[in-house]
């Protein structure tokens, strides 16, 4: 059997947009001489599509669709994934629809629904009671959503395809290669693992689809965060030499993870400039240079601010980037317009003495500025808050907050500058000063962050244990941190909650990105 695996960008959403481009992997597959095509779950809708699923109109126009393609296959049977509506009872299954000489005949629904994470599959689908395989040219395809199923397989199976959706983590890759090996050779049969790429804004999607033997081994893998296309044969998978799997670099997989989670927003968004404040800082030089290399630098804009705070090296250090980049970029001193605010305000503020209140004004001014740029040119707002800060509050709503995307909102503080030096290696981009220089927020004289926090790599040990590992506060401090700094940088997390509700949303590197990773009352 000849069977067709297209790794394919879809639309969440856009039902006719997905049809358009499985239609052209249908054609594709045909000239190729494929038995069969594989499309992964809910590739008739997008990805994630949430309560657009609530929408009947939504659902009749997949189910149409599908129908469609059925047509287009001709003599090809396909797996294509999508919603089912049973008129009759009114219940909603995720199925895999199976079509074959031009007609869906058959078909099999989820029974894992997963409620973690990301997922609330719950709220819109009904699990399936059963799995039965699939029977074509004499051989039991058993269809898998998630690794859970595989009790489901049986000795008469042929071949194992697993459909579901995988969302990118830094760790997602090496779980998948894992879990699916070994069900391979668990049970001695063929296992193919289909994954789209692309993104639904927050979440990203790697590809990375991939063929194991009945030794487990892996013997296909496809592109990671690309598009791709291949045509397996099932005669030849004996022979097909097993292959090394792509070592997985941490800091590399988020580099490439945060490009393409870029370029996905602005591409299926129809935007096509970015602008974003450069402080001289560390954060905003990281979001400038991946922007850049996402959108090409003549897209991306950057906007100086400097204050009467503002030290010459940051300023430099700001205008170096901009530079090394090739990016456009003006400066605009905020220091009268402070000025104005403070000379407004004094009725009110009389002679307190300067606080957060001043703080802020400055890096409301600042958000207020990049956004009149983007209303009047039509640039998207990046925000540049990375992990660590916005986890204990230290930014400012309406400020330095603003934007329609958040670069590294899922990214610790640590992790930034070995970003920086990943993106250092072919060319220096961003300034040795940003990368040593202590950080700073530059809104009172003399300010740095380790005023008021930890060292970064204290705080992130910290939050990796509360945020990531879901650790108590007893068995933080057991882990060689002393009470008081574990109770106020606990006490920092949970009383923020009630900020990053309002932040934009975040491109999603771990397994507890705040905003629907990670949900908590606030």
């Amino acid at each position: 059997m000849r069977i067709a695996l297209p790794q394919l960008n879809y639309f969440t959403g856009k039902p006719g947009k997905n049809q358009e481009i499985m239609l052209q992997a249908i054609e594709k597959a045909k000239t190729a001489g494929a038995d069969l095509i594989i499309f992964p779950e809910l590739a008739i809708c997008g990805p994630f599509p949430q309560d657009l699923l609530e929408k009947e109109q939504f659902i009749s126009e997949c189910r149409l669709y599908i129908e469609k393609l059925a047509a287009a296959c001709g003599s090809m049977a396909a797996i294509i994934g999508g919603p089912n509506l049973d008129s009759q009872t009114g219940i909603m299954y995720n199925s895999a629809y199976f079509i074959q000489n031009g007609e869906v005949t058959d078909g099999v629904h989820k029974t894992v629904l997963s409620d973690y994470d990301i997922f609330s599959e719950s709220r819109y689908f009904v699990a399936g009671e059963d799995n039965q395989p699939i029977r074509y040219k004499n051989q039991n395809l058993r269809i898998l959503f998630d690794e859970y199923e595989s009790e489901f397989i049986e000795k008469t199976d042929h071949l194992i395809i697993h459909i579901g959706l995988s969302p990118f983590t830094t760790e997602s890759q090496n779980n998948r290669h894992r879990i699916f090996s070994s069900i391979a050779k668990k049970n001695a049969k063929t296992v193919i693992s289909t994954n789209p790429t692309g993104g639904s804004t927050s979440i990203l999607l790697d590809g990375n689809s991939m063929v194991f033997n009945p030794k487990g081994e892996l013997i296909r893998q496809l592109k990671e965060f690309e598009e791709d296309f291949f045509i397996l044969d099932t005669q030849q998978i004996n022979a097909s030499p097993a292959i090394k799997r792509p070592q997985n670099n941490h800091i590399a997989s988020i580099h490439k993870a945060l490009v393409h989670g870029i370029r996905d927003y602005f591409y299926k968004h129809g935007f096509t400039k970015a602008i974003l404040g450069l402080s001289g800082g560390i954060d905003s030089a990281v979001v400038a240079a991946l922007t850049a290399e996402a959108l090409g630098k003549e897209n991306v804009f950057g906007l100086l601010m400097p204050s009467e705070f503002s030290t010459d090296h940051s300023v430099k250090d700001a205008r170096d980037l901009a530079e090394n980049i090739g990016m456009p970029y003006e400066t605009i001193p905020i220091k009268p317009i402070y000025e104005s605010y403070i000379q407004q305000l004094h009725p009110l503020f009389k002679d307190l003495p300067f606080n957060v209140a001043e703080e802020n004004i400055q890096s409301r001014t600042r958000g207020m500025l990049v956004m009149a740029m983007s209303n009047k040119f039509g640039y998207i707002a990046l925000n540049t808050s990375n992990k660590s800060e916005a986890a204990v509050g230290y930014g400012t709503l309406y400020g330095d907050l603003c934007g329609s995307l958040s670069v590294i909102g899922d990214v610790y503080k640590t992790d930034v500058y070995k970003l920086a030096q990943d993106i250092n290696q072919k060319k220096s981009i961003i300034p040795e000063n940003t990368i040593t220089k202590a950080p700073s927020a530059e809104l009172r004289p003399g300010q740095k962050d380790q005023d008021s926090l930890p060292d970064y790599p204290t705080l992130d040990r910290i939050l990796m244990l509360y945020i990531e590992k879901n650790l108590s506060e007893e068995e933080i401090i057991k882990q060689g941190f002393t009470p008081e700094l574990t109770r106020k940088i606990i006490g920092m997390v949970e009383f923020n909650n009630y900020k990053r509700a309002q932040c934009p949303p975040i491109l999603k590197m771990s397994p507890k990105a705040f905003g629907s990773g990670r949900r908590m009352p606030f």
